[in-house]
């Protein structure tokens, strides 16, 4: 089929090539839901042709699957980073839930809403990274375990996922309204404020 697009497409070496495409779909994906980009969108960024992409990624869950890869590893960095700076293991465990509470945050605000789809509506997107996602939860919630000493009891499990659940809403409303800076603090006294309480009530049983 002739080529439509007459644009000069730049012969690239195949790592700088897979990279410019990768780039690509990793803008595509934050700008929007996974069902409304396009490899077709994503090649005319990178400066390839469809087909060309194909030949980097079979399908575009695959090139999906691998952006969401990517995400995923810089969240846990991200969260990693934060223990570091708090002081790890040996420090205060509300001061390192509060860091990775900011740390979550900063996330949400770099990653458009190719990250906060999901929250809006659970079912879209792709199996697998959904499954990525759900595996970048649980290790947020090992995280506030660890720091806080609690225990994998099925209550203590409910209480956690569910203050997780209030900082995903949280976030999400904060991501829609823009990010503003000036509401990050309140934020993270509000999902610090929610742990507490959940915990507070179990351990009162």
């Amino acid at each position: 089929m002739a080529r439509v697009d007459r644009r000069p497409r730049q012969r690239l070496p195949i790592a700088q090539r897979r990279s410019a495409i990768l780039t690509a779909a990793e803008a595509a994906f934050a700008a929007a839901p996974y069902d409304q980009v396009s490899l077709a969108g994503i090649a005319e960024v990178a400066g390839a042709s469809e087909a060309l992409v194909h030949r980097y990624f079979a399908t575009k869950s695959e090139l999906y699957v691998e952006i969401v890869t990517a995400a995923v590893q810089d969240l846990e960095d991200r969260w990693t980073a934060a223990d570091g700076a708090a002081g790890g293991p040996g420090t205060d465990g509300w001061t390192r839930i509060a860091l990775a509470i900011d740390a979550y945050l900063d996330f949400t605000a770099t990653s458009g809403r190719g990250w906060t789809a999901p929250l809006r509506a659970p079912d879209s997107g792709f199996g697998p990274a959904f499954a990525m996602r759900m595996h970048a939860r649980e290790t947020f919630v090992g995280r506030v375990r660890d720091a806080l000493g609690r225990t994998t009891a099925p209550a203590e499990n409910q209480a956690l996922h569910g203050y997780l659940g209030f900082l995903d809403g949280a976030a999400l409303t904060w991501a829609s309204d823009g990010c503003p800076e000036e509401q990050r603090s309140g934020l993270i006294t509000m999902a610090l404020g929610a742990l507490s309480g959940a915990l507070a009530a179990l351990d009162a049983e």
